[in-house]
């Protein structure tokens, strides 16, 4: 009696422990904070989209394009900012019909975001779209650092998602 108590309870703890410490590998990778690893896997293929190579001739490139996973809301990223050499109305009204042309569907536009003095800013997007990738939404900002006082002389496109439906313009 004694020897099948003794198992039961050894039984219990060693299941016991094998849950903590698979919750715990969970929490590590992503599971309660950060980055999922199939968020990680997706920063890749956001930076391969051909939107983000699109922009209007007048402009140009600047720097490298930038992707990764944000660990503090747990979304893959990617993105590139532009010389902007033409108006901002040039630049909305190209990535309108770019990104309709590439299947990105339109979900919000507000073409003068820029927070109210004091306020947070939520969401700086001019242009926000979406589209079905990688067995996830994505989301395709068009922004200018301008709307927060910075870089008049830019614009930004950047694509966010995640598998969990945490990502957003």
């Amino acid at each position: 009696m004694k020897l099948k108590a003794v198992a039961t309870m050894i039984l219990v703890g060693a299941g016991g422990i094998a849950v903590l410490a698979a919750t715990g590998v969970w929490a590590l990778s992503g599971g309660l904070y950060g980055c999922t690893r199939a968020d990680e896997e997706l920063a890749p293929t956001l930076a391969s989209l051909s939107i983000l190579d699109a922009h209007p001739s007048q402009t140009q490139p600047q720097d490298e394009r930038y992707s990764g996973c944000d660990e503090d809301d747990g979304f893959a990223y990617a993105g590139q900012y532009y010389r902007l050499t033409t108006s901002r109305a040039d630049v909305l009204t190209f990535y309108r019909q770019a990104a309709t042309e590439d299947g990105w569907r339109i979900e919000s536009a507000n073409p003068s975001p820029s927070p109210a003095p004091g306020n947070l800013a939520v969401d700086i997007s001019a242009l926000c779209f979406e589209k079905p990738v990688a067995g996830t939404t994505a989301h395709l900002a068009v922004w200018f650092p301008s709307d927060l006082g910075e870089s008049p002389d830019d614009y930004g496109l950047e694509v966010t998602a995640s598998h969990d439906g945490t990502a957003w313009c």
